[in-house]
């Protein structure tokens, strides 16, 4: 009976005191760990128009009123759509570093052709950058949008304001 004890307490310890040790470890390492901002919804973009004289190649993707940025956010990756109304004018892929949003423009539709009317050449990807302000109330974005492959185009600075929640649905 005594060497049935020892081996009920041998698999004792290797089925829950291991696994609970491995928890333990894990819980350690991360309590560094922190979520990235919440950056998902839809943002309502301002800019001066003056600005996107500066830069033509921006005209492509700002020719709307009152665009809207749309991001979709899966801890620090980011998929973005600039659109008015139903019409997307870009896509983007891009990242969330602390306060820190990056990522690369695609125009649609004719913006090519617009592009390189302005003698932006034929790589029309646009870099979106900006800094989030956790404590504004809404949530707001500042930053700047601009075209590497283009000599000519300055970069344009933009806000971004996120839509509220709607209480009865709880849509944006």
């Amino acid at each position: 009976m005594l060497h049935a004890n020892r081996n009920f307490v041998i698999a004792y310890i290797l089925l829950v005191g291991m696994p609970l040790l491995g928890l333990v470890g894990i819980l350690r390492k991360g309590r560094g760990l922190s979520a990235p901002f919440s950056v998902s919804g839809v943002w309502n973009i301002e800019t001066d128009s003056s600005q996107l004289a500066i830069m033509p190649c921006a005209k492509s993707v700002f020719r709307f009123i009152n665009p809207r940025l749309l991001i979709s956010q899966s801890g620090k990756n980011l998929a973005l759509t600039l659109n008015a109304g139903s019409t997307a004018a870009a896509t983007a892929t891009g990242v969330i570093e602390g306060k820190a949003i990056t990522a690369s423009l695609t125009p649609r539709g004719n913006a090519s052709a617009h592009a390189s009317d302005v003698g932006c050449g034929n790589d029309r990807t646009l870099t979106l950058t900006a800094t989030i302000d956790p404590k504004s109330d809404p949530r707001s974005l500042r930053g700047t949008l601009s075209a590497a492959a283009c000599a000519s185009c300055a970069p344009v600075e933009f806000r971004a304001l996120r839509q509220p929640l709607n209480p009865a649905d709880g849509t944006r």
